[in-house]
């Protein structure tokens, strides 16, 4: 009896064995350690299968013609998992290891992308920004004509509003201290290093308020300006004109 419950688990044991690999070789009939193989995973979204597939056969055929692209397919796969420091190393070693392949210029600029995706809310580490950056004004100077620099400047504008509403947060704490020499320094800073910012208005609006706590009314009044003349849709700009007008009250009456 227990000789025939040992043969029947056997035989149980090798008849689903063997249907889990007729599965598996339904779900991607190419052998495995090919390109082929790892390239359906991907297709079907199978994240960790192709993976594992692709590293496969790169480390098998380093030399492959097709071992460049399995690697930057690895590296891709990795970012849309949002494994992102894992996505930049696999994009480091295309861009190391095949410099002459067609996708170097891609794997750069998804490099790129990597970094600034790793950045989480504002009020996490913003250290992926500042690399992003780096790496796209590299990139921007090594492929001017690129395809995505369409994408790198929008990418750049969001990294540098990124960095202002960071500013904006210590500001609000120097103000809440009542620290406002702080707080138009921080701003100043902000003026001359985040250009391209779409959040400028309210920083001219903030730097403004904060002259007029020291009493510095002229450069109040010029932040105002500043303010209405660039930003014309600006949701500060009525808020700038008050300030303006009442600024111009106060300074007729010191004449007087």
């Amino acid at each position: 009896m227990k000789i025939r419950t040992v043969q029947c688990l056997v035989s149980f044991l090798f008849i689903t064995g063997f249907l889990f690999l007729v599965g598996c070789g339904a779900s991607n009939p190419h052998a495995s350690g090919t390109y082929e193989r790892g390239m359906l995973f991907v297709e079907q979204e199978k994240y960790p299968e192709a993976i594992s597939a692709l590293e496969a056969f790169v480390r098998h055929n380093p030399t492959d013609e097709k071992a460049a692209e399995a690697q930057y397919q690895k590296a891709l796969t990795y970012l849309n998992m949002e494994e992102y420091p894992l996505a930049v190393v696999e994009f480091q070693i295309m861009v190391k290891d095949y410099p002459t392949s067609s996708r170097i210029e891609d794997a750069m600029f998804q490099e790129g992308l990597a970094y600034y995706k790793q950045v989480g809310k504002v009020e996490r580490d913003i250290t992926g920004a500042y690399e992003a950056r780096l790496h796209f004004l590299k990139f921007s100077q090594t492929y001017p004509q690129s395809e995505h620099m369409d994408e790198i400047i929008s990418t750049m504008r969001d990294i540098s509003d990124l960095m202002v509403m960071k500013r904006l947060q210590q500001v609000h704490v120097f103000r809440q201290l009542k620290r406002y020499e702080a707080v138009v320094m921080t701003l100043g800073i902000v003026l001359e290093e985040e250009a391209n910012s779409r959040l400028l208005d309210r920083v001219m609006w903030e730097r403004g308020q904060g002259a007029e706590k020291l009493g510095d009314y002229d450069t109040a009044e010029e932040m105002y300006q500043r303010l209405v003349q660039d930003f014309p849709e600006s949701v500060f700009r009525q808020d700038a004109l008050k300030a303006i007008k009442d600024l111009e009250e106060i300074q007729a009456n010191e004449e007087d």
